[in-house]
């Protein structure tokens, strides 16, 4: 609860920046062509505060979640839907000019995500280690979707829905974004190629929220303590943080799910309440410390510690930022459209979509990280609200274009009542679009 200040300024500070660039791109261009620009709005709503310009109004309005620019040609616009009114507007300039003027909004948002994440990477930033690493996989839950599908320690994944891969970030998120969907994978087994089909799961409470996709797949992770969960055997025991386990009953031990086969091996010996302890050896500050550890029972035997995920730096010089920058971007893009597809067929679940809540968290989250998180951030942001207003529905951006272009076509503008109709249906859609994320938002967070 005491985030919650500091994660409201978050939500309005990045949503400014972003709004500000966007409609900054339709205005600057609108005055480019000497179209008249009657209002630039931060918010929605009743008019705060601001000053008016030569013809533009240049305002904060009451509600923070948004902005427009008001330009007088371009047809009916939100402000219209929210003024309740519209009137026929003058044709100051050509179609060609009022695309451009479309355009410019959701293209400066392209730009600005392609400059905020060349800057968190000149910056510096701190990724997992095992995401750039090859997709190796180390363990396999036992249950899992992974097991059922039949996937092998060793094998390593080279293809999904017949698309090659050739990291682990591409695999998790391509499972995660699958959840409940049959997925082809190829995997390579002693230098072989074997075809499977995996369905990701959630198996969290956290997955059930979001319906990410879990499949029981690990790559490898160096047997280190990360945390240690209170009042369990470990933590009375005294292992400590940081300390690296190095043999099990006396068989030495390389990776984090091999001390925890070797573990399971153990416990399934026991009687069901006559637990034994089980000899540890670990490496402290360079020297080998012996343990004798009695598991807990629950759901199977517990020791009560979580493995230490090694995160690495990630900096660049300002011309390979600016490359990886475009390589990232289109990868987010690339997603970004995945998820819009699977949800217009019918595959894909609103409950991976964020509203406000859910953005007003991570953005609270990046801003108390630091300034390469927050970048970050914004940068996938800007991307998606650059992609999302390129949709031809009516009131986005994408919406207008496309009636732009009908009427490039038809060689005549439609009449005010006709665009007024198309925007008023938009208007509803993406009110019931809004309503269901921002009830799903609450679920989610609240757990109602």
């Amino acid at each position: 609860m005491h985030n919650i200040p500091t994660n409201i300024l978050a939500l309005i500070f990045v949503l400014s920046v972003l709004i500000v660039i966007h409609e900054g791109g339709h205005f600057a261009l609108a005055k480019l062509f000497k179209f008249p620009v009657e209002v630039f709005s931060l918010g929605f709503g009743k008019r705060l505060f601001g000053f008016k310009r030569k013809e533009t109004d240049y305002r904060v309005s009451l509600i923070p979640l948004g902005g427009y620019v008001k330009v007088v040609g371009l047809g009916p616009d939100e402000s219209d839907i929210v003024a309740g009114h519209t009137a026929e507007p003058a044709q100051p300039g050509s179609r060609f000019q009022r695309l451009l003027i479309l355009f410019a909004g959701p293209v400066m948002n392209l730009f600005l995500a392609f400059a905020l994440l060349a800057g968190a990477l000149a910056l510096g930033v701190r990724v997992p280690r095992h995401l750039y690493e090859r997709p190796v996989v180390k363990h396999v839950e036992s249950g899992s979707p992974a097991q059922k599908a039949g996937i092998q320690v060793d094998d390593e994944v080279v293809k999904l829905s017949g698309t090659p891969v050739s990291t682990w970030r591409e695999v998790e998120e391509t499972l995660a974004l699958g959840s409940r969907q049959d997925i082809a994978v190829e995997v390579r087994r002693a230098g072989q190629p074997v075809s499977l089909t995996i369905r990701p799961m959630p198996l969290t409470k956290e997955h059930e929220r979001y319906d990410i996709g879990d499949t029981g797949l690990s790559p490898y992770l160096a047997p280190i303590i990360g945390n240690l969960v209170p009042g369990y055997p470990g933590q009375k025991a005294g292992l400590k943080v940081g300390d690296k386990i190095v043999a099990v009953e006396g068989q030495p031990v390389t990776d984090y799910w091999e001390v925890v086969r070797r573990i399971r091996e153990i416990s399934s010996t026991f009687p069901a309440d006559a637990p034994r302890p089980i000899n540890m050896v670990v490496e402290r500050e360079g020297k080998s410390v012996p343990f004798s550890i009695t598991p807990r029972r629950e759901e199977g035997w517990k020791i009560g510690f979580t493995p230490r995920y090694e995160w690495v730096p990630r900096r660049l010089s300002l011309g390979e930022a600016a490359k990886a920058s475009v390589q990232e971007n289109v990868r987010m893009a690339k997603t970004t459209f995945g998820i819009v597809g699977r949800l217009f067929s019918g595959r894909g679940s609103m409950r991976q979509l964020s509203g406000p809540i859910d953005i007003a968290k991570f953005s609270g989250e990046a801003a108390r990280s630091g300034a390469s998180e927050l970048l970050t951030l914004m940068a996938m942001l800007s991307l998606q609200l650059g992609i999302l207003n390129l949709l031809p529905i009516p009131l986005l951006d994408g919406g207008q274009i496309a009636v732009t272009l009908l009427e490039t076509i038809a060689r005549r503008d439609f009449s005010l009542k006709v665009k007024e109709r198309l925007l008023q249906v938009g208007f509803v859609f993406l009110v019931l679009v809004m309503a269901a994320v921002l009830a799903l938002d609450v679920l989610k967070n609240f757990g109602l």
